[in-house]
């Protein structure tokens, strides 16, 4: 069963986004085209496109320089929660500083709308300022959406879903200054997230839920606001999709009534990626990615640690978003990249990775749930190395989901 489907209009982006893609043209090194120890040039959609228009495609040497580049996606998609809903959305890559010294930046904004009248904005980005002085990171988000919950713990077949209704306000900002000339940065973030119009549908029609258990009530509105201490090393080649290097994010945040928030309570979040080359000397990748969400304290039920609740709604492919919640969860994933074609227009990924996550009133973490999949890559932009992403993922649920994205999951 396929419970999600979203579907880009890819003739759509075909034809409506050359003049964007063309602006990131003048930002990239121009080593980029051809691939390293080869002649076989690279290839993306707009090479396609200009070929399928009988115009000549020409490799040039591109001017190193800075700057942005914005490509404009139409998206469609069908949700059983949500209904049919349209939007739009914006891909965003580059250099803010001189490529030789700044690391790529990127970012998406995207704003969708559903016949069940739920909407969704969203901006997320990480910026990187010249010479990497500064990295600033943001998750903004306004949702007026619905969400099945499955109370705490695990995967468990006997538990039904929670439909539940809110409006969630997001404001994560967070700014790391580098530690003189290396890979490490040190920063402070705020947090801050409003769950407010909340409807536990199975609550109102008399039920005790997970939700009413977990707040001892039925509250209609929740709020966390706190700051954080944060660390960075970062020294991955390309953010938006990574050949090699390091990456690790640690982020202790603080939430306190004094600021705002319902509770006081506090999260530790890890975030570690690595990308060896499998076998070594291949073009192929095999990356490894783990993140540990920890709780501390009394946390509002919608702010606990939860599958597909990471910055860029990523982790747990072969799951719903929120299928699993806990107060902590440890997530661990390993994906094996192969381009299909000499050229890298093609490319195929496949993906297992296992999570555990603390029960209900317990501080043990339970049995884990594991999950898998295979997915495809259509190269969007060769300058950035943004790839087209459509994975179909399995739980331990057996059902089978489909994910589409404009970047790597990690």
């Amino acid at each position: 069963m396929i419970s999600t489907v979203k579907i880009y209009g890819f003739l759509a982006i075909l034809l409506a986004i050359p003049s964007f893609a063309r602006a990131q043209d003048v930002i990239v090194p121009a080593d980029s085209v051809s691939l390293p120890g080869s002649e076989v040039p690279r290839r993306d959609v707009m090479d396609i496109l200009h070929g399928l228009l009988g115009r000549e495609i020409k490799e040039e040497p591109i001017e190193l320089r800075p700057g942005l580049g914005f490509s404009f996606l139409p998206s469609i998609g069908y949700n059983p929660a949500y209904g049919t809903y349209a939007g739009m959305s914006v891909a965003i890559g580059g250099w803010l500083g001189d490529p030789k010294t700044t690391t790529i930046s990127s970012g998406s904004a995207g704003a969708t709308y559903s016949t069940s009248e739920q909407l969704s904005v969203q901006f997320k980005s990480d910026f990187f300022t010249p010479g990497n002085k500064y990295d600033f990171k943001s998750d903004w988000r306004y949702l007026d959406t619905s969400q099945p919950t499955y109370g705490l713990g695990p995967v468990d077949a006997g538990i039904s879903e929670y439909p539940m209704d809110f409006v969630m306000l997001r404001f994560y900002e967070t700014a790391y200054r580098r530690v003189h000339q290396t890979s490490f940065y040190a920063g402070l973030g705020y947090h801050f997230s409003r769950y407010q119009d909340i409807v536990d549908q199975r609550a109102d029609a008399g039920e005790i839920t997970p939700f009413v258990v977990y707040e001892l009530g039925d509250p209609e509105k929740t709020t966390s606001s706190g700051f954080s201490a944060n660390l960075l090393y970062e020294s991955r080649d390309n953010p938006i999709n990574a050949t090699k290097g390091l990456y690790w994010n640690a982020s202790l945040r603080i939430f306190d009534k004094g600021l705002g928030s319902d509770d006081n309570y506090q999260q530790l979040w890890s975030d570690l990626r690595v990308y060896p080359h499998f076998p070594k000397g291949s073009r192929n990748v095999l990356g490894y990615w783990s993140y540990m969400w920890l709780t501390f304290g009394h946390a509002p039920y919608l702010d606990l640690p939860a599958v597909g609740w990471d910055t860029y709604g990523r982790g747990g492919r072969g799951f719903v978003q929120g299928r699993i919640r806990g107060e902590s969860q440890i997530y661990n994933e390993v994906e094996y990249r192969v381009p299909l074609t000499k050229d890298e227009l093609l490319g195929a990924v496949g993906f297992l990775s296992f999570m555990v996550t603390t029960a209900e009133g317990g501080s043990a973490f339970s049995r884990a749930d594991p999950a898998g999949g295979v997915g495809l890559r259509l190269k969007f932009n060769k300058r950035t190395a943004t790839n087209l992403t459509m994975d179909v993922g399995w739980g331990v649920d057996q059902q089978a989901h489909v994910f589409l994205g404009m970047q790597e999951a990690f």
